[in-house]
């Protein structure tokens, strides 16, 4: 028997309860869109670093009609997502992006990339930059929208507050009473027969990553970004700690 998987409605839970922990996720989710388009143009060749299911690529597919998109991730599972909901929207390439030689050739106009960088170890930012500095035609833009602390050593007050903020505006507390939770969406998903090959072959790729020994801060993001050769760099937006940061090569 066929079993028949409703991907778009999987990828609309994902995307509602990604938007209970982060209720400005939309708005971030444009604004990375317009800064592409502002410096990039209205056909960019486009790459998103730890894409997922394709969340940004779908919304850059219906604002860059005829531009270049491509997605990278390590999650088999997610990326079977977004190529079943988004079967038109980019090429989706599976890779552990903090390894040599991952990107292989080609440049880009923008590179993107969607709380992925706080999951990484502050020693796999420098390489991790240089490469995506490397792919970037001069002038390109690279966009990071993630959850970065402040530096607790040096702002301790100030990244307190911050993280209290980011804690009662975005994890889950205004959420509605019956919202979905990450960890439950994740436990809906095991129990669904046609993903058992998948999840498993996300928990073989995942089966290596560590826990980060600290934490990415703000200050430790741009100053690897300054190593990695970019000439301007600088926050578009901010709330709480949660940040999009731009960088033009």
């Amino acid at each position: 028997m066929t079993v028949t998987v409703d991907w778009q409605a999987w990828l609309q839970r994902w995307d509602a309860q990604q938007s209970n922990y982060l209720p400005d996720r939309e708005h971030t989710l444009r604004l990375i869109l317009d800064i592409v388009e502002r410096l990039a143009g209205p056909m960019p060749r486009l790459l998103d670093l730890g894409c997922g299911p394709g969340s940004l690529l779908g919304r850059a597919r219906h604002r860059f009609p005829t531009a270049d998109l491509t997605g990278v991730d390590l999650d088999p599972f997610l990326l079977e997502l977004a190529r079943q909901a988004h079967p038109d929207s980019a090429t989706y390439i599976q890779a552990n992006y903090c390894e040599e030689g991952w990107l292989g050739e080609g440049t880009f106009d923008a590179i993107t990339s969607v709380s992925a960088i706080h999951y990484l170890n502050p020693s796999q930012l420098d390489p991790l930059l240089a490469t995506l500095a490397s792919h970037l035609r001069p002038g390109g833009v690279l966009v990071i929208a993630d959850t970065l602390r402040l530096d607790p050593s040096q702002r301790p007050q100030l990244d307190r507050l911050a993280v209290d903020l980011r804690q009662h505006l975005w994890d889950g507390g205004g959420a509605p009473a019956n919202a979905e939770t990450w960890t439950e969406w994740w436990q809906s998903a095991h129990t669904e027969p046609a993903f058992k090959d998948l999840l498993t072959q996300r928990a073989s790729a995942l089966a290596d990553l560590t826990e980060p020994e600290s934490e990415v801060t703000l200050p430790t993001l741009m100053n690897a970004l300054a190593a990695a050769g970019f000439a301007e760099i600088g926050p578009l937006y901010q709330s709480a700690d949660h940040h999009v940061v731009a960088a033009i090569r």
